[in-house]
């Protein structure tokens, strides 16, 4: 079932839990609002975020009001919002009221906006009519068609992950491709791509795998914290992960994106060989495509985080995979892949020379796709085990030969 979401003005929006369950049960996510000027402030921010909008008859018009202050300039106010923000979007919007006043007589306001069509609250034929044209309307606008058919990508774009503001540059780029009539500015898209990036390592440190130094001052280093996901060294921070958090897959596509975008919000060399600057790219290709193509690969990003992140929402547990940014203690070393774990995913090295058998941990050995009796070269590296405290060696980097 499509979902949507409604901005609701209604004073008892928090007792009416019988209309809020029925549009449940319809797919339809009712966010209350009691005053219009809450009301109207959040669509200014946010209106592109609904897919249409309820009105009661008599409401509040400022927070903090109760009893006989609701009125019916408040339904005035909120009329005038949706004309002005029309230019934005034309949101569907209904009117929904358990008044006489406004289901069996004439109001002025219902009357100047919407013919005087009111939906009755303690009508259950009417309110399962209402819930069929607010779905009929909604699924005419771009931004509903697009976040129904991209679902799985928008599901992120709640505050539980990388947040609501997200979804307005994704509708943005989406609808261009969409609709070519639509205009934008390509390198104010390429930040917007490397910013919901940033809101992904935001929320990867919430439940603790994205080391905190990641994020010292409050502002993301990008590149360090896409190395640190990747299981890999940090170039500047003390820290590293134990444990590869990003796909081999992912994790590509993440320095890809990170790579371009930074071209393209810094005006540096797409391709240094060549020497070509990405404004003298985009001028001499002059399509969008580059733009589309780092956008759906955000997406594969965004759709795997989540599955991620909610498989691994133990915050304790995802800690103990961070690690003090560890030294070299020896040169490269040839030898073979003993003792693959398939279970477990681990392998040992067993160098050429006769020393000892190192682990290989599992990410290495799933990056590489290593099987036993394969010839590999590796770096060895020396770390602290969080369990207890004791120094180990492991194999930090492998060349398959």
């Amino acid at each position: 079932m499509n979902k949507y979401k409604v901005i609701w003005f209604d004073d008892e929006y928090k007792t009416l839990n019988i209309i809020r369950e029925k549009a449940f049960v319809n797919g339809i996510e009712l966010i209350g609002f009691d005053n219009s000027k809450e009301g109207i402030d959040e669509l200014e921010k946010r209106i592109e975020n609904y897919d249409a909008a309820i009105s009661d008859g008599l409401f509040f018009k400022n927070p903090g009001q109760s009893g006989d202050s609701v009125t019916d300039k408040a339904l005035f106010e909120v009329g005038l919002a949706f004309d002005r923000l029309s230019v934005r979007k034309k949101l569907p919007w209904f009117i929904l009221s358990g008044q006489d006043k406004f289901t069996k007589e004439r109001n002025s306001f219902a009357d100047a906006f919407k013919d005087n069509k009111v939906y009755d609250k303690l009508n259950d034929d009417d309110l399962i009519s209402l819930w069929e044209i607010i779905k009929i309307e909604a699924d005419k606008q771009p931004e509903t068609q697009i976040r129904h058919e991209y679902s799985k990508v928008f599901e992120l774009c709640t505050d539980k992950y990388i947040g609501e503001d997200a979804s307005k540059p994704l509708l943005g780029i989406l609808r261009s491709f969409k609709d070519s009539t639509v205009l934008f500015n390509d390198e104010l898209y390429f930040t917007q791509i490397r910013i919901i990036l940033e809101k992904v390592f935001r929320a990867a440190n919430r439940i603790g795998l994205l080391h905190d130094k990641c994020l010292e001052g409050g502002k993301v280093n990008l590149t360090e914290s896409s190395l640190f996901l990747s299981g890999e060294n940090t170039k500047h921070l003390e820290v590293n992960c134990e444990r590869s958090h990003f796909t081999k897959i992912v994790s590509d596509l993440v320095k890809s994106i990170l790579f371009i975008t930074g071209a393209a919000t810094h005006t540096v060399d797409v391709d240094i060989k060549k020497n070509i600057n990405l404004t003298e790219y985009r001028n001499t290709i002059n399509t969008p495509y580059l733009l589309y193509s780092l956008t759906f690969q955000l997406m594969d990003i965004l759709v795997w985080f989540k599955s991620y992140a909610d498989n691994n929402q133990d915050i304790r547990l995802n800690k103990l995979y961070w690690l003090p940014k560890i030294e070299v203690i020896g040169e490269m070393s040839e030898g073979k892949v003993i003792n693959c774990n398939t279970e477990k995913g681990f392998a040992f090295f067993k160098p050429n020379n006769g020393a000892s058998n190192t682990i290989i941990p599992r990410y290495l050995v799933s990056n590489h796709s290593l099987q036993n009796d394969m010839p590999i070269i590796v770096e060895i590296e020396e770390y602290e085990d969080n369990k207890n405290g004791e120094t180990k060696k492991r194999v930090k980097r492998v060349e398959v030969k």
